[in-house]
């Protein structure tokens, strides 16, 4: 049974996720405010999260601020409406494998999707599951994620993030 998951898995384009949200876990009840999805074929979409209405009080910590860099007013100026983010969402990641670094990336996705009254519309799989399936070392990991560090420019958190974690999935194996 693990092949078979392992083939499909393979015939799939890989994607990764990233969130940043409101304020760092152990600071409260965050909130998505940025998603990137990056495909290890190199494109990458990211969005700006307008605030939910259920989430106006809801916690907002300087810390993850400066960590990610946006503010509330940027998200109310230029953040899109959730529903518009979820549905964009959805349509990029159509027909690829959803991974994440973090499991706080698939409760973000979750937070997201509920905030728009439906369910997450697909499954954000562990990275480490993929890499060790294909038996890449710890050490090939930390070498590739240097080198996708130093081969991407600087850009928005949770977008480069995502980035640096599929052009490192890229340098060590080759996938759709």
């Amino acid at each position: 049974m693990a092949t078979q998951s392992l083939s499909r898995t393979e015939a799939r384009p890989v994607a990764i996720i990233d969130f940043a949200a409101s304020c760092l876990p152990e600071a409260g009840e965050s909130y998505p405010i940025e998603v990137a999805l990056a495909k290890v074929d190199g494109t990458t979409r990211s969005w700006l999260i307008r605030p939910a209405a259920e989430w106006r009080y809801w916690d907002w910590s300087p810390e993850a601020e400066h960590l990610h860099g946006i503010s509330r007013t940027m998200l109310s100026e230029r953040g899109q409406h959730p529903q518009q983010v979820l549905d964009e969402l959805m349509a990029e990641a159509a027909g690829c494998e959803v991974y994440a670094d973090c499991d706080l990336d698939a409760y973000w996705l979750e937070v997201l999707a509920q905030a728009c009254g439906r369910a997450a519309p697909f499954r954000v799989r562990y990275l480490g599951e993929l890499l060790c399936a294909r038996g890449v070392s710890r050490g090939d990991v930390v070498a590739a994620l240097d080198r996708a560090g130093r081969l991407l420019p600087s850009e928005p958190v949770a977008r480069g993030d995502a980035s640096r974690l599929a052009l490192a999935v890229r340098l060590l194996a080759p996938v759709g």
